[in-house]
């Protein structure tokens, strides 16, 4: 019970927990974001055929990027996503 009073208490808890609650909203957009993208790369291979390479790299990246939010939201890490660190590399 100690230790429930103090995470009350503490500083880094109310601020992991808005953390927490604004990569969530992100998350959220992200998953509009990956439709238009969806959207996208679906209309370029109607077209030509072919997947746009940069919608292709973006699309990893991002997909990386969700995982990060994924990981941190989860508690599988503690390091906080983008902004807070630089952009998934698309490699």
């Amino acid at each position: 019970m100690n230790d429930f009073k103090e995470n009350i208490a503490s500083d880094a808890f109310w601020l992991r927990t808005l953390y927490i609650a604004l990569f969530f909203l992100v998350y959220r957009v992200l998953d509009l974001v990956i439709l238009v993208v969806t959207i996208l790369q679906w209309v370029f291979r109607l077209l030509s055929g072919a997947p746009n390479a940069s919608l292709t790299e973006f699309g990893h990246s991002l997909g990386v990027y969700a995982g990060e939010i994924i990981h941190f939201l989860s508690g599988a890490s503690d390091e906080k996503p983008y902004p807070f660190k630089d952009w998934p590399d698309n490699k």
